[in-house]
Parts: structure tokens; C-alpha cells; sequence
């Protein structure tokens, strides 16, 4: 059979074997003789087929217009939906008059042409009050370094920084051991005692497992001490391995022989032992040697650079030539003096290299170093504005036990979570001379450990709206900002490092919000600089600052009366209006009879004529695409050479063949469809006759060109035109709908021809013609509740009983030759057996 230049193969396998006794072609003579049965099939496959194509086909056209539908008649939520008194709102309010700069509104839009802003009397302000000065002494100061210190010995604890690798089951941990606990305080890494300690409240903090696994290290190994000796133990977890595989500090641990291949089980062995040797562990130096060299990082202005300590051989000279110059000069200067001048020398020589000449001045006095910011164009004079900042360093230098005294976060500005010595505010004036017992978070009092004497706190205190402050001897500046802005006095506190001063905000809007802050002098000017000159009797100074609420005048159109709206913020809602208002004007006294009338800002609300007009156009487009396809797949005609491909054909083609080949075979499905000429007609009528002359002057016509099929065409500049002019009219041209289907608009006429078509909602009866004839994806009960849909299923059912009968008749004739093959072989036989009596 010969379907578009291609020869169409009918053989398949048949079961046995055919042709051995009678020579012959079993297998082609049945193909032959079922020959009529399996056309029929190829038949029914081409039209089930075809029926497919016709499907997708009418689903192409219905996925199309249900996309048009959802954005431009159908949807609620659609920003383009031509039946949304959103899309056709005035939604462009602006202010108009020589004021307009100080109001800003957004809102309804019949709202806006009701009221005119007279006036702005007083804006908003919370209460705020804010440091008359920098508040801290503008130092970073480290801690004294005295003789003795300079005279004392240090151990080196060589364990500091080194590691163990362990490893539980195939997840591998690493312990790095740290100089201090989680307070601060030293470990002793210079016993077995010491170490042990140290290592298992470490092996404590790793986690095992993965977060939230409840698990840590300390649970699978335990550490113990026994004289000079270390005793790692190790707990059996259900088979998993444990494992001490190594590390820096094992050497020193004294487990240096006792490593197999993979490391140490202590899964198995249970333990292990090591003996640590006492002069390993620790090495004594002097103070020389303690900070020469160490590095420490200092921010400028957020500029960070490293900074060194002189090296042992630069502090010995140092002293000496300090020392020779000052008896030169017939005084007297101490090795500790001259020590700390060679330090700070070196420290401002390398800050004036790293930031620049004249802006850090070191200073060392008392053997304590401070650092303050200078002005490098005037000499002697401090530069307020800049931060200058240890970020961090040796812990040789830096840390609760570094030789400086002082902690990485340092500044010269308020350090917050310092204590007030250290702090950089001024509190030496200040008396702690309340107690107070303290309590935990339950209410409960603090004993001391072993005693029943409560533990207490030195205390002051100031008032705060109201609200009692406690302020005590071993706060920090953050514990006491925390304590106010949780107190609910309705003060918020917050520091200002750039500026170096605090600021009291309000949590209250408007004159609802105060800040009342008294108590004493001392107290109140070293915390947040309150410079007050005036003191009471008892020494105490206040603080009183009131918030303001807004005052604008308002006049409602058809009214000649000013009315004054009093409100605690300077954005708030009138009729529906959101107005925000950032300047005076108007009021030429304290009353309304004094405002400018001039003055006055109007609202003006307008349509968004470009969103309207870029959605019109986009509409436009998209139903021109719908026409063109329906008109397409209309009047395409189909080529009756090119039937589908059967499963033999396509094996004897490439992919882009049997592509190119169903392109052909594709087009026309739908040729002459009479539901799609329906459709054509009902798209070229959607301009109604009634509606034409107000569509036209909106820009909006019908092509005049019969091969248009009815497209639209807009003229632009005409819909923007009347957009501005008459919004009201462009909206009514669309949207009209009448009892008179020749008096609608368009929008209503598109969404009624819409719905006749692919409406997806309600039951099979009421969807639309194309959503009946093939279904749509958008209706997942109409994919298999269609009038294609069905065809289809009627053609594979045809399929099914044809194949049933083809395998019977295929049994029936090879029964028939297994008989013919059988008879055939018998009277071969017997022709043979015969054969030898011949002669």
C-alpha cells in the first residue's frame, strides 16, 4: 500500500516453523491470506491518529483563549482585567500647587477631589532627647603595666593551640585546645591534673552526630589523670569505631609509641595511656620575650592594619639609649620607664605609617598606654569624628590575661560590654551606696556557695518616665541599655558610635511619648552627658521632653470651613486618603484664619494611562493571534497523500523525516471545522454595530480588509488622548452591557464569546464549545468527557476486537499448515519406504 511516496509492510512474526516438508513460504501466504484484517487495523490506527492531531489541534486553539480569557474578562485578580474598576481607577493622585512638595497622598480617587490640604500648622515629632556632647573620654587605654610585671616570669604553655584528631564510627572530629574556658579563665596545661581537666571540658563542646543530635565528644571519651600520667578511656557505641587518630598535641601527651596503622582504638582496648613529661609542657620566659614581636590589629575609621610589638633586641637597645640620653641630660630614668617609652615609640611609629602622620597620638602614662584620634591639620587638637579600634591581637597581649589589659572590641568610642573603669565614661564621682540581694530569673534569692548569706549587688539608681533604673557597680553599658529598653518606661536607648553620643527615643508617636529622665548629677552626666548646670538641692538633675502631634488644615470641597486634624504621626488616613506631610506651610499666625489661601494644596487623581494603554495594545495583539490561528486551522486544506505514519514506515525514516513528514500529514485537521466557522464569524462581529462610533474615537476600529477576518487595529495616540480627556467614556466602551447584544461593549462582547467557547467552569453541559468538543488541561474532567475524546475511544475499542480476530485467523491457517506439513511428511515416508521394493 503506497501513503505518500512510502510503501507500507505488512510482515510480523508468526509462532512455529512452516515449509520444511512442503518447501513452502508458510509465513507469507498467511500474511497474504490475513491481509484484509490487518488493513483494517492500519485503517483504524491513521484515524485514531488523525483524531489525536484533531485534539491537540482544538486544545491549541482553546489554550489560546482561556489565556486571554484569565487576563483580560475573566479573572478577579487579574492587573489587567478590563472589567476591574482597579484597571480603570484614578489611581494616579498627585498634589498640585507651589506647596505640593510637603504632601504626598495615595488612595481613593474620589476621596482625592473631595478635600484640599490648607495647611501644615506643626509635624510629628516622637520624644527624643540626644547627648549635648561625646559622651566617653574618646581613649582606648590599656591596663597598667607595673615593675612587677616587667620583672615577672611566664610559662609558654606548649599544649596552647595544638590539637587531637578523633574519629566515632566515619565522622572525623578535631579538639583544638584553647588558652581560656568559656569564662575567661586560664586552663593549666603544666600538670596531668590540669590537662585532663582542660581536655574534657573541651571534648564537652564538640558536637557528635550533626546539630540536634544531643550528643558531644565528652560522652564517647573521658580523660584521667594518675600522677604524671594521662588515661584516655573510650566508651563502645554499638560497634561503631573510636578512635584517637592523631593530632599535634599527641607527642606531647606522651602517646607517641602506642599508634597502630590507624590511630588508637579506644573503642576496643578501652584505654590508654600516656606519661607527660613536665618539662615539655611548659617553657619559662621573661617579658621581653612574652610580647616581642606579637601582632595586634587596630581599625581607623574602618581601615584595619597590623601592628607588632618590638622585638627583643630593639627593647634592649631601646632601654639602653633611653636611659644614656636621660643621664646626659642629668636625669634619672627607670629600666620599666624606658621600657615603655621604646613600646610606645614603636606602636605610634608604625600607626603613623599604617594610617597616616598626626591622626593616632600614643601616650604612656602610669605604664599605661592610651591612643586617642587627632586632627593632623591642627596640632594638639583631638579629631571627635573618628573611631579608632583594637580588633584583636595575641593572647599574649589581648584578653583577660594578656599583658595589656585590655579586650579585642576595645574602642575610643563607649565600649559597651566593658566594665565602667574600662567602659570610657566617667563614673568616678558616682556612689553605689544602695545594696540590693539579688535574685534568679524565678524570684528566688542568691545565696553564696556553703552559706546562708545572700549575694548582693551595689546599687544606684535614676527615674525614667516614671520608671525606676537600677544602675550597678558590675554593669556594663549594655546590661544597663538592655535593663531600659526592656523596663517599659517607653524609652527605646540606643548609641550612636560615629557621633559618640546616646539617644532617648520614645516608643509612643506623637505628643503620647515623653522622655523624663532625673536623678543624679553625677551619675546622669557620666552615663548619657547630661550637662545640667542647674542642680536641684539634692544634686540632681532633669531631663523633660515632650513629642509632638501633627497639625494640619483641611478644607472638604463644598465647605468654606478650615477644620484642624491633630494627629501623632505625619502620615495618616482622611475618607480614605493616606496623607504624608513633611513641611510647614500655610499658617501665617497660630490660627486658621491666618492661612494663605494661595497656599493651599490641591489633590489631583488621575487614570494610569500608559498601564492602560500598554494593556489595550497587548489585548489587541492577543486576540488578533486567536484570529489568525482560528482562520489558519480553518482554511487549511489537507493533503490526502500524506496519511499517518504506521510503525513500519516510521522505521524506515530519520527523526527529522518523520518530523518533517507529520507536519504535512498535521495540517488541515480542522479544515471546514464547522464549530471553528462558528467561531470565525462570532470573532469578526465583536465590534457591535451600536458600539462602532464610540470605539473609534477611542482608537479601536475593525480592519477593512475582508482577509483580516475582523482584527483590530488601534490607534494609539487617539486612546491616550481620550484617556486623558474622558477616562469615564474609554471605560464605558469597553465595559457596556446592554439586553441589546448591538449596543455592547467590547470587553463584554469578547468575554460572551469567551465563555461560549472555552468557559471551563460548571458542569460538561455548560462549558464551552471547544472545552466539549476536545478538553483542555485548564478542565482536567473534560480531558476525558469530549466528543473527540470519545472517537477515540471508540476507535481503540475497533482496534482491540480487530487484533482479537487477527490472531485467531492467524491460529486457524497455521493449524492448517501444521496439518498440510504433517500429511506431507507421512507420504514422503512412505514414498520412501515403497521406494525400496522398486527395481
Amino acid at each position: 500500500m503506497a501513503i505518500g511516496g512510502l510503501t507500507s509492510s505488512t510482515s510480523s512474526s508468526i509462532r512455529g516453523y512452516g515449509g520444511l516438508a512442503s518447501g513452502l513460504d508458510r509465513d507469507t501466504l498467511i500474511e497474504g491470506m490475513v491481509y484484509g484484517t490487518t488493513s483494517k487495523i492500519t485503517q483504524q490506527e491513521q484515524k485514531k491518529t488523525q483524531l489525536e492531531w484533531k485534539q491537540t489541534a482544538v486544545q491549541n486553539i482553546s489554550d489560546m483563549m482561556i489565556a486571554f480569557a484569565n487576563k483580560f474578562t475573566d479573572s478577579l485578580t487579574s492587573p489587567t482585567n478590563l472589567f476591574s474598576s482597579v484597571f480603570w481607577g484614578r489611581t494616579q493622585i498627585s498634589t498640585t500647587g507651589e506647596n505640593a512638595k510637603y504632601v504626598s497622598v495615595t488612595g481613593n480617587a474620589s476621596s482625592a477631589e473631595a478635600i484640599t490640604i490648607m495647611g501644615v500648622k506643626q509635624l510629628a515629632e516622637k520624644a527624643k532627647w540626644t547627648s549635648s556632647a561625646n559622651v566617653s573620654n574618646q581613649t582606648l587605654e590599656s591596663g597598667q603595666i607595673t615593675k612587677e610585671m616587667m620583672d615577672a616570669n611566664y610559662d609558654v604553655q606548649h599544649l596552647v593551640g595544638k590539637n587531637l584528631e578523633f574519629k566515632v564510627g566515619a565522622e572525623s572530629y578535631s579538639l583544638y585546645l584553647k588558652s581560656t574556658d568559656k569564662d575567661g579563665n586560664a586552663y593549666d596545661y603544666s600538670t596531668a591534673d590540669g590537662i585532663a581537666k582542660a581536655i574534657n571540658e573541651q571534648l564537652a563542646d564538640i558536637t557528635v552526630g550533626g546539630e540536634g543530635s544531643g550528643k558531644n565528644l565528652g560522652q564517647y571519651v573521658k580523660v584521667t589523670s594518675a600522677g604524671d600520667e594521662i588515661v584516655f578511656s573510650g566508651i563502645k557505641d554499638e560497634g561503631n569505631k573510636l578512635m584517637l587518630t592523631g593530632g599535634s598535641a599527641v607527642g606531647l601527651l606522651g602517646f607517641n609509641s602506642l599508634a597502630g596503622d590507624d590511630g588508637w582504638d579506644l573503642a576496643n582496648s578501652g584505654f590508654i595511656r600516656g606519661e607527660v613529661d613536665k618539662d615539655k609542657l611548659v617553657t619559662e620566659i621573661d617579658f621581653d620575650h612574652k610580647i616581642a614581636g606579637k601582632q595586634l590589629t587596630f581599625s581607623y575609621n574602618g581601615t584595619s592594619k597590623n601592628i607588632y610589638m618590638p622585638s627583643v633586641e630593639e627593647l634592649k637597645d631601646g632601654v639602653t639609649k633611653k636611659i644614656e640620653e636621660a643621664a646626659a641630660k642629668g636625669e634619672t630614668m627607670t629600666s620599666e620607664e624606658a621600657k615603655m617609652d621604646v613600646i610606645k615609640e614603636s606602636l605610634q611609629n608604625q600607626l603613623n605609617a599604617a594610617f597616616g602622620k598626626g591622626r593616632i597620638e600614643v601616650s604612656n602614662k602610669d605604664g599605661k598606654l592610651s591612643f586617642k584620634t587627632m586632627d593632623p591639620s591642627q596640632a594638639g587638637k583631638e579629631d571627635k569624628t573618628s573611631t579608632f579600634s583594637l580588633v584583636s591581637g595575641s593572647e599574649d597581649l589581648v584578653g583577660a590575661n594578656g599583658i595589656l589589659g585590655i579586650k579585642a572590641g576595645e574602642s575610643n568610642r563607649v565600649n559597651l560590654n566593658a566594665s565602667w573603669e574600662k567602659s570610657g565614661l566617667d563614673l568616678s564621682k558616682v556612689k553605689f551606696d544602695q545594696e540590693e540581694v539579688v535574685k534568679d530569673a524565678e524570684g528566688n534569692i542568691v545565696y553564696k556557695e556553703g552559706t546562708t548569706d545572700p549575694v548582693t549587688r551595689n546599687k544606684t539608681s535614676f527615674t525614667l518616665n516614671g520608671k525606676e533604673i537600677a544602675v550597678y557597680e558590675d554593669d556594663t553599658m549594655s546590661s544597663l541599655m538592655d535593663r531600659i529598653n526592656n523596663s517599659g518606661a517607653g524609652v527605646k536607648l540606643t548609641y550612636q558610635s560615629a557621633a559618640d553620643k546616646f539617644t532617648f527615643t520614645s516608643t509612643e508617636n506623637g505628643a503620647s511619648g515623653a522622655v523624663e529622665m532625673k536623678g543624679n548629677g553625677d551619675l546622669l552626666n557620666g552615663l548619657f552627658g547630661v550637662n545640667n548646670d542647674t542642680p536641684d538641692a539634692n544634686g540632681d538633675v532633669s531631663v523633660d521632653i515632650r513629642g509632638k502631634d501633627a497639625i494640619v488644615a483641611v478644607k472638604y470641597n463644598g465647605s468654606d470651613e478650615v477644620v484642624e486634624l491633630i494627629r501623632d504621626s505625619n502620615s495618616f488616613t482622611v475618607d480614605g486618603l493616606t496623607i504624608g506631610v513633611k513641611g510647614k506651610f500655610g499658617y501665617q499666625g497660630d490660627t486658621v484664619d491666618t492661612i494663605d489661601k494661595d497656599a493651599a494644596v490641591g489633590i489631583d487623581a488621575r487614570v494610569n494611562t500608559d498601564n492602560i494603554v500598554d494593556s489595550i495594545k497587548d489585548m489587541v495583539e492577543q486576540y488578533n493571534k486567536i484570529v489568525d490561528l482560528v482562520n489558519s486551522e480553518l482554511t487549511t486544506r489537507p493533503d490526502k497523500e500524506y496519511a499517518p505514519l504506521t510503525s513500519e514506515q516510521k522505521k524506515e525514516l530519520t527523526e527529522s523525516e518523520i518530523k518533517l513528514y507529520e507536519e504535512k500529514a498535521k495540517s488541515g485537521m480542522l479544515y471546514g471545522d464547522s464549530d471553528l466557522r462558528t467561531l470565525s464569524s462570532d470573532l469578526r462581529f465583536v465590534v457591535s454595530g451600536g458600539m462602532a462610533e464610540a470605539l473609534k474615537n477611542i482608537g479601536i476600529t475593525t480592519s477593512t480588509l475582508y482577509s483580516d477576518n475582523g482584527k483590530l487595529t488601534l490607534d494609539e495616540s487617539k486612546l491616550r488622548a481620550m484617556l486623558e480627556a474622558d477616562p469615564e467614556a474609554v471605560e464605558k466602551a469597553f465595559t457596556t452591557k446592554s439586553g441589546n447584544e448591538n449596543q455592547n461593549g467590547l470587553a463584554t462582547n469578547l468575554k460572551n464569546v469567551m465563555d461560549k467557547y472555552v468557559k471551563t467552569m460548571g458542569s460538561m453541559q455548560n462549558k464551552g464549545i471547544l472545552i466539549r468538543k476536545a478538553g483542555s488541561k485548564s478542565s482536567p474532567m473534560s480531558l476525558t468527557e469530549n466528543a473527540l475524546y470519545d472517537q477515540i475511544k471508540a476507535v481503540k475499542e475497533a482496534i482491540t476486537k480487530l487484533n482479537t480476530r487477527l490472531e485467531t485467523e492467524r491460529d486457524r491457517y497455521i493449524a492448517q499448515f501444521t496439518s498440510l506439513e504433517t500429511l506431507i511428511s507421512q507420504m514422503n515416508s512412505q514414498s520412501s519406504w515403497l521406494s525400496q521394493f522398486g527395481g
